[in-house]
Order: structure tokens, then sequence, then C-alpha cells
């Protein structure tokens, strides 16, 4: 085996490790709303609005009637300890060994170098009086570097002292899925009573969720070891990824079931919601592939090789249960407002996820919103939240012609997903 043998198979293992599929949760809220208040506005959610959010906000007073979007798009970006900025200030020059320094002792701080991207498109959502409809996929990828895969990207294999080391890449590894979710919601009034100068109600609603999962590809270093002396490599790097056939879109399926509650007395609301209560989802291993990424080289020698593509269902016992843990976990979330004036609201959100599975945004969210309108046809939004280890900053506004809703929609975070930034377009009609 010769030593570009060697780099090639690291070259190839580090540009896997670096892709990140451009491909939030298991329903996106349709609403640029949403995201302009920092994703603090479950408490609010009306119309085609409370099927992603809260199904309980379609049996409320104000929801009678019919509302629409088409093809709202959300993109969201993060990239963390060093970010896009970071990288864009050397595009196109060599980056000084000091700098370099400096980026891996971030990396080694923040316990490796993380990256995601996600691309959330409804393709419909539309609401009925007290029911609702929507289409989404989600498009979400996920990559890991550990300190050590850092090192070798940004000094080869010398290392930071300039000659060659050992690496241990155990626990680098990326995740990515498309996933399109159809739901069925529907809010029932519990108790509407009306007073001069006093509106209440009170209704609890429901989703029901059929999810289909198109594709999925998962790969976490099980123990490469990069030695320098003599110079070899025990790549372990173990693989899932969809079969050949890509006309087959359904390599995963399963059934959600979201319960909420939503209350509101003059200027105060509140709300509950339990998203994703009950959960089937679940890969189909007989529609996956799976790869060992087992390679033995040493200096002058290939001792073995084993890159052959083989059913997902030989994959070893511990890598299927990482696949079935690939799913889509409960959220619990709590939200209230205030009606400060006619032309001012201020919200207030909870939420906390429990496990990880796919979605790639916080665990832990505690915020607060806003929605003022200057003007009856201009409503202006903004928010912030912290949530696990950082926080969210979004704002963004919206424009009433008539039935025709126009939303746009920008937000800011940081913490253990990354630094980067998400954005929102959307049009409607009747509300959002």
């Amino acid at each position: 085996m010769k030593n570009a043998n060697i780099r090639m198979a690291f070259g190839v293992l580090l540009t896997v490790l670096l892709w990140t599929q451009p491909s939030l949760g298991q329903l996106p809220g349709a609403s640029p709303a949403t995201l302009g208040t920092a994703n603090n506005y479950t408490v609010l959610a009306r119309g085609f609005a409370a099927i992603g959010l809260n199904p309980a906000g379609l049996g409320m007073p104000e929801t009678e009637g019919f509302t629409l979007a088409l093809f709202p798009v959300q993109i969201n970006q993060s990239l963390g300890p060093l970010t896009f900025s970071d990288l864009f200030d050397y595009e196109g020059v060599l980056v000084p060994r000091s700098v370099r320094e400096d980026w891996i002792e971030q990396i080694a701080a923040n316990g490796g170098q993380a990256g995601s991207g996600t691309l959330a498109v409804t393709e419909f959502s539309f609401s009925w009086s007290n029911f609702g409809v929507q289409l989404s996929t989600i498009a979400s990828g996920q990559t890991d570097l550990n300190e050590a895969a850092a090192e070798l990207l940004f000094f080869g294999n010398t290392g930071r002292i300039g000659e060659p080391g050992d690496f241990d890449l155990e626990g680098s590894g990326l995740t990515g899925y498309a996933v399109t979710t159809l739901a069925i919601s529907a809010g029932f009034p519990i108790a509407r009573r009306w007073v001069p100068g006093l509106e209440q109600g009170f209704s609890i609603g429901a989703t029901l969720k059929q999810s289909w999962g198109h594709t999925l590809v998962f790969a976490e270093d099980a123990g490469t070891l990069l030695q320098g002396d003599p110079l070899s490599v025990d790549m372990e790097f173990p693989i899932i990824h969809p079969t050949g056939d890509f006309r087959d879109f359904g390599r995963g399926s399963g059934i959600g079931f979201d319960l909420g509650v939503s209350w509101e007395r003059g200027p105060w609301a509140a709300a509950a919601v339990v998203q994703n209560l009950i959960n089937s989802f679940d890969w189909d291993l007989s529609e996956l592939s799976y790869r060992s990424g087992v390679a033995d080289f040493q200096e002058s020698t290939t001792n073995l090789v084993d890159f052959e593509e083989q059913p997902g269902l030989l994959a070893p016992q511990a890598l299927q249960d990482k696949i079935a843990d690939l799913d889509f976990k409960p959220s619990v979330i709590l939200g209230g407002a205030y009606d400060a004036s006619e032309k001012l609201t201020v919200t207030a959100e909870l939420r906390q996820r429990i496990g990880d599975g796919l979605d790639t945004g916080p665990k832990s969210h505690i915020g607060l919103g806003m929605e003022f309108l200057p003007t009856p046809s201009v409503p202006l939004r903004a928010g912030f939240a912290a949530i696990t280890n950082g926080f969210q900053l979004g704002g963004g506004l919206g424009l009433i012609l008539g039935v025709v809703h126009i939303g746009f929609a920008a937000l800011y975070q940081t913490g253990d997903v990354g630094d980067g930034m998400a954005g929102t377009l959307g049009i409607s009609f009747g509300g959002g």
C-alpha cells in the first residue's frame, strides 16, 4: 500500500464527513409568523398555521372560514463553532497557521465541529372552519467532526506538531434524511362565551400524521485510527444508505399523533401541546443498504478493504439499534399571550423535546415574541429565545392585501445546533 492510497482513503472519509445533505420538526409551522417570532407563535396559531403547531387553534372563535398556504419554504443552516464567516474570510488564500491553531482550540473546547442544513417545503396547508390538512416535506442533514478529524483536515497527517502522529476519528459522522408527512387536524370548541367587551374560547385539538421516509444516510466512525510511525490506517466507518433503486421512495413509514388545548379570555391566551404523543415511524432496513467501511492500510501493503454493498438487514445489531432510534421524539410545548393593546400582542413559549431522533433543532426553548400592527395591513414580528446552550433572535413582517397574505421572516441562532441562519417566505389566503 502506497502513501498516496492512504491519503486517498482519508480524503474520501473526510469528504463524506464534511458533506451535509440539504435534505425542523416533523411538521413545520406553515406561517412565516412562526419564525418571525423566534418560534414563539404556538399560542397564536390559527387556521392553517395551527396544523403544524397546535391543532386546538382550529377550534378557537376566530378560526371560522377558509385559509390556504401554498408552498411556503423554510431554509435553515448552522455551523459551529467555526462558522461560514470564519471560512469565507480566507476564501482563495492560504490560512495562516496561527489561525488554524485557534480554530482547533475552538473545536476542542466545543467538543467537535458540527454542521447542519434543513429544507422544509409545505406543498399545501389549508383549513376550513375547525378542520385542516397539511402536506410537508423535510430534508435535513447533520455532520460532526471530532477534534482529531479537524486537525487532519487543517494540518494533514503531520498534525499541529509538524510530525506524523496518531489520530482517532471515533465519533465523527453524519446523518441525512428526507421525509414527507400528511397531517389531518381538527379543533373541537368546548366553550365559547361572549359578553360585552369580553370574548372567551376553549378548545382541544388533535392531529393525525402519516409519514413516509424517502431516503436515509447514516454513518458514524467506530474507531478509525491513523498512525504516523509506521504510517498506517485502520478504518472502521460503517454506512447505511438507500438501495440503488431510487424509484422507491418508501424506505420508512409511521403514524404520529399530536394533542393540544387552547384557551383565551379577554386579552389573555394560553396553549399546551404534546407533539408526537404517539409516533410509530421507523425505517425499513430491507429498503436500505449497508457497507462495513473497513480498511487496513499499511505503509506498503493493503491487508483489507471492504466497502461492498450488503442488505441493510445484515448490519450489526448495534448499528440497527441506532437506525431504530432515528424517529420523531415527543415534544412538550406551553405558550401564553397577552394583548397589550389593539396593536401589540406579546407571546411567551416554553418547549422541551424528549430525546434526539431525527430532529436537529434545539432540545430546549424558552422565549418571548411580539406581533405589532402599525397599520392593519403590515404586521411586524420579532422574538428572542434561550435555547440549548445558545439563543435565537428572529424578525419578520407581513403584507395583507385583502385575502392575500405575504410573509417574510429570518432567524439567527447559536448553541448546540451551531451558529447559523434560517429564512422563510410564504404566500397565503385568508390568514397567515
